[in-house]
Parts: C-alpha cells; structure tokens; sequence
C-alpha cells in the first residue's frame, strides 16, 4: 500500500494516495445502495432498494446520512459501534416497534425520519 512518506516523494503520489484513500471507503458500501460523496460528507442511499433488514455489517462507519426510505424494513436492531452517522432516513417501510438500544451507540445522529411508518410502540429507552 502506498505510505505518505512515498506519496511525499513522488511528484504524483498524493493524489495516488488520496485516490486509492477515498476508493476504501467506496468499498464499503451495501451492494442494494449507492454511495457517495455530497460536499465532504459520506452519503448511502439505499432508498427504494426493495430491503427488508437494514444491512448493519455492509455501512462505512464513516457514513453521515444514511437513506433507508420507501423499503419494508420490519425490525430496527443496534447500528455498529463507532459509526458517526449524523442523518437517519428510514420513512415509509413497515417499522411497527421501535425496541430499547434500537440507536445505542449513535451518539452523533441529529436526525432521523421514521414518518409514514406504522409504529405502535416505542420503548422508553430506544433513544438513549
């Protein structure tokens, strides 16, 4: 793998560098979404995908939003520890429970739409 201190010396290689740098977390995209960049921040969009379960052990932890809408998502299960999502989009899927712990551990989330969901139960402690 390419060093800085290679990249450093080579005339080309930091843009090498941050090509090969930025492709990595291009890797780490679920393969029903699509991933991006919107201005520096880390997007996954898998709306519309046809999901019935969040794909928790395909997300970058360094996605910033993260699309989930119009699936028939069911279930909302603890995210991965140390991902630094910021906006959680999971409108009209088939979300009836919100359980204690659902977002544990997303301690930088600002934002999230559970609209058009059919929720009848949240659990005292699913947002702490």
């Amino acid at each position: 793998m390419l060093s800085v201190e290679s990249a450093r010396r080579c005339p080309n290689g930091f843009i090498l560098f941050h090509l090969i740098w930025v492709q990595s977390f291009e890797l780490e995209c679920p393969d029903e979404c699509e991933c991006h960049y919107f201005r520096i921040n880390w997007v996954t969009d898998c709306s519309e995908s046809n999901l019935t379960e969040i794909p928790y052990d395909e997300l970058s932890r360094s996605v910033y939003v993260l699309d989930l809408n119009g699936n028939n998502i069911t279930t909302l299960k603890p995210f991965p520890p140390d991902i630094k999502m910021r906006r959680l989009q999971i409108a009209n899927n088939r979300i009836s429970r919100v359980e204690k712990d659902a977002f544990m551990g997303l301690e930088y989330l600002i934002d999230i739409d559970l609209s058009g969901n059919n929720i009848t139960y949240i659990d005292p402690e699913a947002f702490l």
